[in-house]
């Protein structure tokens, strides 16, 4: 696994015409992934859940899995993919193999996504590690991508957040585990920054929002005006 994504930051500088996903196919004209890989990633399509971004497949205001949770804190969710296939493999290896070189394509199409959305933030906040997983991992992946989306609308890319203490890893933990597991994990040491902004906050995976609530809670408890939420994928 190591060799593999060794390969695949050597393919990216040195091959930068191959598809960073399947590191065999030629890019498409104005695109990161090739038409293959293009095609094959479940792209979220409309209309989309307010609450959490994935596809909102009935007939009320938000989805099927929304109705049965509390009202989520922020004003609006975006998300990109439905986690699962190529879109799974793909954040899984930017996540846990060191396959950095897929923030880039993910970034530039979520960055698409939050353009169509209509929201222009004051700033963009990824969610933290907690210092031993930044440690361990080398890199947050969802600063990575979060910095590729900055770039392109020329926003700011702010930590703001602090990961006040240790968590056991979410993608293990049932439903309950997750909300319990998460709470008060996250403080902002600097409040002044975040009064009367409006903030995006991004992370790579919305599974229940139980991580998503507890970051958005810390930045509207410091003086956020306004949060907004963007995931590469929905789980």
């Amino acid at each position: 696994m190591k060799f593999k994504c060794v390969a695949g930051r050597f393919t990216s500088l040195f091959c930068p015409s191959l598809c960073p996903a399947c590191r065999n196919n030629g890019r498409a004209d104005g695109e990161e992934l090739c038409p293959e890989c293009m095609s094959n990633t479940p792209f979220i399509q409309a209309p989309f859940c307010p609450s959490c971004g994935g596809t909102n497949d009935g007939i009320f205001k938000v989805c099927r899995h929304c109705l049965r949770e509390e009202s989520f804190p922020w004003t609006a969710a975006t998300s990109l993919m439905e986690f699962r296939g190529l879109a799974r493999e793909m954040i899984h290896r930017l996540k846990y193999s060191g396959d950095t070189a897929l923030a880039r394509p993910l970034g530039l199409l979520a960055s698409r996504r939050l353009s169509e959305s209509g929201f222009r933030p004051d700033f963009i906040v990824p969610v933290p590690l907690h210092w031993i997983n930044g440690l361990i991992r080398g890199y947050n992946q969802s600063r990575l991508f979060a910095e590729f989306i900055s770039a392109q609308h020329s926003i700011q890319t702010r930590n703001v957040l602090k990961r006040r203490k240790w968590t056991r890893r979410q993608a293990k933990l049932g439903r309950d585990e997750r909300k319990k597991n998460i709470i008060n994990a996250f403080s902002v040491p600097d409040r002044k920054i975040c009064r009367n902004r409006a903030i995006l906050l991004v992370d790579d995976v919305f599974t229940t929002g139980a991580t998503m609530r507890s970051a958005a809670e810390a930045l509207l408890d410091a003086g956020a005006g306004e949060v907004r939420i963007l995931s590469l994928a929905r789980g």
